[in-house]
């Protein structure tokens, strides 16, 4: 079988600890007003904040990378800090949800809690040909209480997994996250930290792994070496794989891009847009105003020649400056209130780190040989060849989002 396998761990990591700045708690608690938002509504909410907090964050990373390739999963990333404003309080809790995209006065932490609920539930369904998981771990120290309640809402509305974690021997619990963290992502995240904050007490993990069967598979035997135009003076050797076939296709003049729909086996599909040579931050800007009604009536079925190249990368993110300019800024300071976690307001954010591996890859001869179509053989097919910068999403239907969004600068980094 020929897989597109995109496999990423894509996390955030989230330490907090200790630091005696507070004299109490904060009086105001969560907003619990007893409203039962039904679950299509909560989901709704919730796939519509990620989608705003994913377009934020890009373009907030586009701004700072201009020239690199970039992988993000908005939705690990979402779904580690709504679990941890479960625990947080006041101007912190209200700055995380603004943050990661929902307005508090609109959307009740309640719906918040229960959209991420119903969505986590759809991800965790087995879908035949797709393998899509997500897992989220509370590393907690032997010696901090946590209080009971935000143990339940995080396993209940998270489906969170707490490990105790003695701290105090930096050594072990260094060794005992990166075990998990590789078994998790099946050996592909090897030694995540090199090491610890000795004042650390509780670290949050969020992974996400996809790994797909295209519907129609492509063919090892089409697959060449090809030239990549990085830029108008850089031109690097790829594998790219062809494909002759039916693909719902859109070409956007007044953007300046061609967009290809490839679906996967389970109700997901990868979305790559080629702009038009010379015009790649341009449409990048451009897509952020462009609606899902004009995307999905541009889309018509159409016969081509697809050429994509076989590329694998990977990166690690920073986020707490680019999160404090999404408005999180209380979080990370000593004035954070994350009582909720404890009863004691003495805790605060001090890392928060996303990764990911993307794979685009072909594997295993019978597929080949049982799916090999002739390219040549229909040569007046139009044909669409990515061989120059692109955007690729890999779209999930079934949670109306994107599980992971980014750009291939220079598929041989």
């Amino acid at each position: 079988m020929k897989l597109f396998m995109f496999l990423c761990f894509s996390q955030a990591l989230i330490c907090a600890f200790v630091c005696g700045h507070h004299g109490g708690p904060h009086d105001d608690d969560h907003d619990h007003d007893g409203q039962h938002n039904n679950e299509p509504e909560a989901l709704h909410q919730v796939a519509t904040g990620i989608l705003k907090f994913s377009f934020k964050l890009y373009y907030q990373l586009v701004d700072a990378h201009p020239h690199d390739n970039l992988l993000i999963s908005p939705l690990s990333i979402a779904k580690a800090f709504a679990l941890l404003s479960l625990g947080a309080k006041s101007k912190t809790l209200s700055q995380i949800h603004e943050g990661i995209g929902f307005n508090k006065s609109s959307v009740s932490e309640e719906m918040i809690h229960k959209g991420f609920q119903k969505l986590l539930n759809i991800i965790k369904q087995p879908k035949s040909g797709l393998e899509l998981d997500s897992t989220i771990a509370l590393f907690i120290d032997s010696k901090l209480n946590i209080l009971k309640k935000f143990l339940d809402d995080a396993q209940n509305f998270y489906q969170s997994e707490a490990i105790s974690t003695d701290f105090h021997k930096v050594q072990e619990a260094l060794e005992q996250i990166n075990s998990y963290v590789e078994k998790k992502t099946n050996g592909k995240i090897k030694h995540l930290l090199d090491k610890l904050d000795p004042m650390t007490v509780m670290m949050i993990t969020s992974t996400m792994y996809f790994k797909g069967s295209w519907e129609h598979a492509f063919n090892v035997d089409h697959t060449r070496e090809e030239d990549f135009h990085v830029d108008e003076n850089t031109v690097v050797k790829v594998p790219m794989m062809s494909r002759q076939g039916e693909y719902l296709v859109a070409y956007l003049p007044e953007i300046g891009c061609e967009i290809v729909e490839v679906p996967y086996k389970g109700n997901t599909s990868a979305v790559f847009i080629l702009p038009e040579k010379g015009k790649f931050l341009e449409v990048e800007k451009a897509l952020a105003n462009l609606s899902e009604e004009e995307w999905i009536k541009a889309m018509k079925p159409r016969e081509i020649i697809l050429s994509i190249p076989k590329f694998s990368m990977s990166g690690e993110l920073d986020l707490v400056k680019e999160l404090e300019q999404l408005g999180m800024k209380e979080l990370f300071s000593d004035h954070a209130d994350l009582s909720g976690i404890t009863g004691d307001s003495r805790l605060k954010l001090s890392k928060a780190v996303h990764k990911a591996v993307l794979q685009v890859d072909e594997e295993g001869t019978e597929a080949a040989a049982a799916t090999a179509i002739g390219i040549t053989k229909l040569s007046s097919s139009p044909h669409i060849k990515f061989d120059r910068p692109f955007l690729i999403s890999i779209h999930n239907k079934d949670i109306a989002n994107d599980i992971f969004s980014g750009r291939v600068m220079n598929p041989t980094k």
